[in-house]
């Protein structure tokens, strides 16, 4: 293998010396340009400069080009080597390196993979027609900006998005909003209208499960019915836009753009890395409480720590504290840089997954594919990816990597970090000394039970054996080695052992020592890590590697954008002058271009979002693909509008959210109605007559069935809940968790690993996947629902519904009155489960089920209170396992 690579390498040196010698010889004579052939020659640029680019800039680049020869510039390839040309113009006959290639020397012959005849075709026809240079004043590596062309740029997804004129309406009275008047030009262009206005109990389960994800209690759904100013709606949309469960909702929204989970990073052999990533999932669920801007959002997480300069700063403020925080947006990115990991290709891909990260999240665009060769199908250059690349690199520094579990910032400043160094110098100097002390009353009797231990070794060995235990571990010979393992175990004293043996004064006095010593180490100062990003080292130089192969490096890049979003021109990246700290800029320089406002996706991608969570899909159904391959836009000129007036109000999602509750669209019925009509001309609904029915994500049903069972635990924020793996295959969250009601807390704080799912208690793994919880592997631009007769069987068969039943049972009893008709009964539970009063004829289905199911658990010799009590629980069962409660109307 190593032989082989020196002749491959020996061989595209050769050639690259040869092909630039050529380039030296300055005159061709008449005789050879008239016996030039009449065929076309190849480009350089298009034809030559790709072999050139993949088998010669790794040796031949402008840093000490070896033999002197450098191809990165046409002058470099004018001087030619430190021997002179080799190539002579017009004729691959006259020229070595053709002489060598068709005599077979070159490249040598155990090359595996020779110059094919296509190849050697285009060399000779290059030469032949006089070895021209496309741009002879330009450099020849791909560090210039790519071309794209106007007329790439004129897609519609490229060009900056412009806020059309709203539409006027046949029905003035329809619209609330300009969103409206997009919608119903449409509608109305195929003769079609909005449905009728949903129930108010309807737009109230909607609006609670959209912004908090959680059903709302039997009080604020009668003080919501009994509302009846005109903005009640909106006050409610305001109320829920308030609460601290709204971060939680769109928090979890986010964290799957993000590609968040507790545990992103495992070594080697698959164990789990314990890191502080929760500190970013909370920064999330912080920012989207307070409303933050989405440009400020987005610019903390790429650039946090060049916002600061933090490396200076005597003290860490929230100030500083929260943008580093902020930067773990790109450490959810995987990183098995570990152990044997740690070789260059490794650390190639994982830059390539930041890029694809950012790229499918933040651009809407698929890249991966440009790691290897440019785009299919959008105007993005091989030479865009790695320049991109580049960007990122100053942080995943190739030449100067960290491994996962060794990146990560203190969050207190260095001078803090000295001082609790000193503090803790001090506590240990104290414990060390107490626990001498507690040393000195235990060591008589370890050493009496240790020698009468050693009494059961033969005599012979005794002194020996005695000698290899004391001696330390890195001072035995090879004998002790043998005679240490053997006996270590036989003669170890146990402290349970020397605490028997203690007298009464003295196990006080131990006590005492102890109890010191426990609280001397619990008076230690701690810091904290934060999972951050930052510059390490100095800043690399990133290659362009053909195919993607770290092993073959191509041209130097210079960071840089997606070309095709920018100007002619204006692609490069460039220090910003505000970058604080000793940082390159390049990540801000990059947050800065995305969250420019004339930048084409940015607002468009965010909007549309936010759009897919509340009407179940995008107006561009393809949220991570707005490239040609993508769905196009059902209302292109609806979401330019949204992108250019979620800008033009300082980016606020809160706005964003109640521009879009408040409309019409929004609150119309889901009904999907008998006749044709609408459903003949849109099937789809893609206009948008009607609201879509959406079932809710996996992690809002559990949420939802602890919440309408009283048993949520609200508690916010924190370490991940741990869970328990059962030999059965049953992933449960312990009953003796972190806190009391831990097994209780919301879905979003349950720990969830790379690659698999979360589980609430009773809750597997299984169950999760029947209903679609993503595996996050780089990230989750959009989850796809499945319908499944698995889903009807885990909501009636799981241990945790059965026992979520019960406690909603119990409620029940308790709200309607355990001496209450099983009517007054059925009501309640039909306001809890579906935010409403049953009708006449679920009211009877109630009194039937609990007859019925009563009258069984009778016949089993169980008592009137316990066979009641387990009907309800049957009937509460039912309800949490109707579709009225996993859908949202």
């Amino acid at each position: 293998m190593v032989v082989e690579r020196h002749l491959t390498s020996r061989f595209f040196c050769g050639f690259a010396w040869a092909v630039a010698c050529a380039v030296a010889a300055t005159t061709m004579s008449p005789d050879v340009a008239q016996g030039q052939s009449a065929e076309k020659a190849p480009l350089f640029e298009q034809d030559v400069l790709p072999i050139l680019k993949a088998h010669c800039l790794k040796c031949h680049d402008r840093q000490e080009p070896e033999g002197g020869l450098n191809l990165s510039s046409a002058a470099g390839l004018s001087k030619g080597s430190d021997t002179g040309p080799v190539v002579i113009k017009g004729s691959a006959e006259k020229s070595v390196l053709f002489q060598k290639i068709t005599k077979g020397t070159m490249p040598p012959p155990k090359e595996k993979d020779p110059l094919g005849e296509e190849q050697i075709a285009i060399v000779r026809k290059w030469i032949d027609g006089g070895a021209a240079i496309d741009r002879p004043d330009e450099p020849l590596t791909d560090s210039s900006e790519p071309k794209v062309s106007e007329e790439d740029r004129r897609f519609w997804a490229f060009r900056k998005p412009v806020s059309p004129p709203v539409p006027q309406s046949k029905h003035a009275e329809l619209p609330r909003t300009p969103i409206d008047a997009f919608v119903l030009a449409k509608l109305e262009a195929q003769g079609l209208t909005f449905s009728p206005e949903a129930s108010k109990s309807t737009l109230l389960r909607r609006a609670y499960l959209d912004l908090i994800g959680l059903p709302p209690s039997a009080e604020e759904i009668q003080a919501f019915i009994g509302d009846s100013r005109p903005d009640a709606y909106e006050r409610l949309i305001d109320r829920l836009l308030d609460s601290p469960q709204y971060g939680e909702r769109w928090g979890r929204h986010w964290l799957d753009v993000a590609g968040y989970t507790d545990a992103p990073h495992t070594d080697i052999a698959g164990e789990f890395l314990p890191i502080d990533d929760w500190r970013y999932r909370d920064y999330v669920v912080r920012s989207y409480n307070d409303d933050k801007p989405y440009d400020g959002f987005l610019t903390e997480q790429l650039a946090g720590d060049e916002l600061v300069d933090w490396r200076a700063a005597a003290k860490f403020t929230p100030q500083i504290v929260d943008p580093l925080i902020a930067t773990g947006y790109l450490r959810t990115t995987p990183d098995w840089t570990h152990g044997d990991q740690m070789q260059e290709i490794h650390r190639y891909d994982t830059l390539s997954r930041v890029v694809d990260h950012v790229a499918t999240g933040l651009l809407g665009l698929t890249m991966g594919c440009v790691r290897c060769h440019s785009h299919k199908f959008d105007p993005i250059p091989h030479q865009d990816y790695y320049r991109l690349m580049a960007v990122f690199a100053t942080a995943y520094n190739p030449t100067d990597w960290k491994r996962p579990i060794d990146r990560y910032l203190a969050d207190v400043s260095p001078s803090d970090q000295e001082e609790i160094a000193r503090q803790n110098a001090k506590i240990d100097a104290l414990v060390a000394d107490q626990e001498q002390r507690l040393e000195e009353v235990r060591r008589p009797h370890r050493q009496r039970l240790f020698a009468n231990k050693l009494l059961s070794v033969p005599m012979l060995l005794r002194e020996d054996v005695k000698a290899a235990i004391e001696t330390p571990a890195d001072k035995q010979d090879d004998v002790q080695r043998y005679l240490a393992k053997k006996f270590a175990d036989s003669l170890k004293v146990s402290s349970e052992e020397v605490n028997n043996t203690l007298g009464d004064s003295e196990k006080v006095l131990a006590a005492s020592l102890g109890q010191q010593i426990a609280v001397l180490k619990a008076s230690k100062p701690r810091f904290g890590r934060i999972q951050a990003l930052w510059d390490v080292g100095q800043p690399p130089t990133i290659h362009e590697l053909m195919r993607g192969n770290s092993e073959t490096p191509g041209p130097e890049v210079k960071p840089g954008f997606v070309s095709v979003l920018c100007e002619a021109g204006k692609s490069v990246a460039v220090r910003p002058a505000e970058t604080a700290g000793n940082s390159s800029g390049r990540r801000l320089a990059f947050a800065q271009w995305l969250t420019n406002r004339d930048h084409p996706l940015t607002a468009r991608v965010m909007v549309n979002r936010v759009w897919m969570h509340h009407f179940g899909k995008g107006i561009v159904e393809t949220p991570e693909n707005f490239g040609h391959s993508g769905a196009p836009p059902t209302h292109p000129e609806l979401l330019d509008w949204l992108a250019v007036d979620f800008m033009e109000h300082g980016w606020h999602v809160k706005r964003l959210h109640k521009l879009i509750m408040t409309s019409t669209a929004y609150r119309q019925s889901s009904h999907r109605p008998a006749e044709s009509g609408p459903q003949g001309v849109d099937a789809g609904n893609e206009l948008l007559w009607r609201m879509n029915l959406r079932r809710m994500e996996a992690e809002v049903l559990r949420d939802a069935v602890l919440s309408v069972s009283g048993k949520l635990d609200a508690t916010m924020g924190g370490p991940p809940i741990p869970l328990d793996a059962n030999p059965d295959g049953l992933v449960t969250v312990p009953e003796k968790g972190p806190a009391p009601n831990s097994q209780w807390r919301r879905s979003m704080y349950l720990r969830a690993l790379r690659g698999s799912h979360p589980s609430g208690k009773g809750f597997s793994l299984s169950m999760l996947e029947v209903f679609d919880f993503p595996e996050i592997v780089i990230n989750c631009t959009r989850r796809v629902n499945s319908t499944t007769p698995f889903q009807s069987l885990a909501l009636v068969n799981s241990k945790f519904m059965m026992e979520q039943a019960r406690y909603f049972a119990l409620r029940v009893r308790e709200s309607a009155g355990a001496q209450s008709p099983a009517a007054k009964q059925g009501e309640v539970a039909f306001l809890l489960a579906f935010g409403r009063e049953p009708s006449a004829g679920e009211t009877k289905f109630c009194l039937e089920h609990l007859r019925a199911q009563t009258g069984l658990y009778l016949s089993l010799n169980l008592s009137a209170d316990e066979a009641a009590q387990r009907a309800l629980s049957s009937l509460c069962l039912m309800l949490f396992a109707s579709n009225e409660f996993l859908y949202i109307g």
